[in-house]
């Protein structure tokens, strides 16, 4: 399925205030979100600046109040199987005295006053004020969030500061959090080409036929001949790293919108952020989102090893559960882990006991049915109601602003909700999300990467 096959799905742009979502509890897939950057900017509708705007606060202990205020509604209307990815920026402490002061405002000399808020800790003057590690570490401190990973957005071609004694700053920070240490994931839709160094690393451990390598790391229990260079690495691509290098786009608003605009976040990245980590579809009977999976696989018989495979399969009666609970556990089943924590990573499975048969029955041939091409596919959940209708998931923007998230989800096939405080804001967004050459854009930015060919 391409992008041109999805249906767009006509996203609501919504003008209300973050800190009470007009949204029912435990409704949304997922949020993507941009808050408004501490003391950066006022924005205005019209001429006027509306009151209570996020980033307008006297000091930064103000805005991590607000913006945890926030956060809470996010985590009201968000699903037990959702994300949050937000964006933030950071600030210099600017006072000129140099003895800063501290995040609520009073002067200090770095010290938390017995009995007080250790958040309000002072900040030195000229200080990087740490505003995204203090807001994520709240996160998990008090409202419990799990952190499960740090993305850092570099931005080639960043703007230029008028410093002279320390780096340039061309980087932001986005954090994901999720309520649950299980929750929906796609993230093959969003893998990378492998590099060519990787491949030439993988190849088959050359020095012992009982074991091959991987990433530097041998395995025993697996025949040479059957380990092709591109056989070890995933089929789809490599996982993206932690750093995106995404260059900033411009918006060209429209005069007769009669709006000044400031930058927004390039489309690429609530891209990459829906298609990984929210479902086109959701079961109308279980609840669950629904994922592309595999239910036929191509396997290469002219293959003496494959020709090996599928008679051992015979032999010992592995039923299709065992080859489905062995292509779920994949590569990770390996005793690497039984090294590194003392236990067979088998158990950790849920399908542990049939993926524990298949393997001590084909023992190093499990590999022809690990990585054997999948040559059809289906949109499945874990509800044995597979005529059960579906919607489209739910994607959340609070800070909505130009309706990059809506964009992005809507033109992807996903339900989006896009709220601003700013009417102006919401105009815009309306215009974007409608506007021909905008889904163009949005559909346009990225191509997943091709499957790695199996091996001859």
């Amino acid at each position: 399925m391409t992008d041109d096959d999805i249906a767009f799905v006509k996203p609501e742009i919504v003008h209300g205030d973050a800190r009470d979502l007009p949204v029912p509890d435990a409704s949304v897939d997922l949020v993507i979100t941009s808050p408004p950057y501490f003391g950066l900017r006022t924005y205005r509708d019209g001429d006027t600046a509306y009151r209570g705007q996020l980033g307008a606060e006297d000091t930064p202990g103000a805005y991590l109040e607000n913006l945890i205020a926030c956060t809470r509604e996010m985590i009201r209307v968000l699903k037990p199987s959702g994300s949050i990815f937000i964006n933030l920026g950071d600030k210099y402490s600017s006072h000129n005295n140099g003895k800063g002061r501290s995040l609520n405002g009073t002067r200090g000399a770095g010290q938390v006053p017995d009995g007080g808020d250790p958040h309000n800790r002072s900040v030195p003057a000229k200080s990087l004020i740490g505003l995204p590690w203090r807001y994520a570490l709240r996160c998990v401190d008090e409202l419990g969030l799990i952190l499960r990973a740090e993305i850092i957005w570099s931005k080639p071609h960043g703007l230029p500061e008028s410093v002279r004694d320390r780096v340039r700053r061309s980087h932001e920070t986005w954090f994901h959090f999720t309520l649950n240490p299980r929750y929906y994931n796609a993230i093959d839709t969003i893998r990378l080409p492998h590099s060519a160094s990787s491949l030439a690393r993988v190849a088959p451990h050359r020095s012992d036929p009982g074991r091959a390598a991987r990433d530097g790391r041998y395995y025993p229990g697996a025949e040479q001949q059957t380990l092709k260079r591109r056989q070890m690495l995933h089929p789809h691509g490599r996982l993206p790293g932690s750093v995106w290098e995404i260059a900033p786009q411009p918006l060209r608003v429209p005069p007769h919108l009669g709006i000044a605009h400031f930058a927004s976040f390039p489309v690429e990245w609530p891209r990459r952020l829906v298609l990984g980590w929210s479902p086109q579809s959701v079961c109308t009977a279980c609840g669950q989102g629904r994922r592309r999976v595999p239910v036929a696989f191509g396997l290469d018989t002219s293959r003496p090893q494959t020709r090996r495979a599928l008679e051992l399969v015979r032999e010992h009666g592995l039923t299709e559960a065992h080859l489905a609970a062995l292509r779920a556990a994949g590569l990770n089943d390996t005793p690497r882990a039984l090294d590194t924590q003392g236990r067979p990573a088998v158990h950790e499975h849920p399908d542990g006991q049939l993926v524990a048969e298949a393997r001590a029955a084909l023992g190093g041939y499990a590999r022809e049915f690990l990585l054997s091409r999948a040559t059809e596919f289906a949109d499945a959940c874990d509800c044995a109601d597979t005529s059960a209708a579906s919607v489209p998931g739910v994607v959340l923007d609070p800070f909505g602003g130009t309706g990059t998230t809506a964009l992005a989800a809507a033109v992807h096939g996903r339900r989006a909700i896009s709220l601003d405080a700013s009417r102006d804001y919401c105009r815009l967004a309306t215009w974007r999300v409608h506007d021909p050459r905008q889904q163009a854009r949005a559909r346009g930015t990225h191509q997943a990467p091709e499957p790695v060919p199996r091996a001859a």
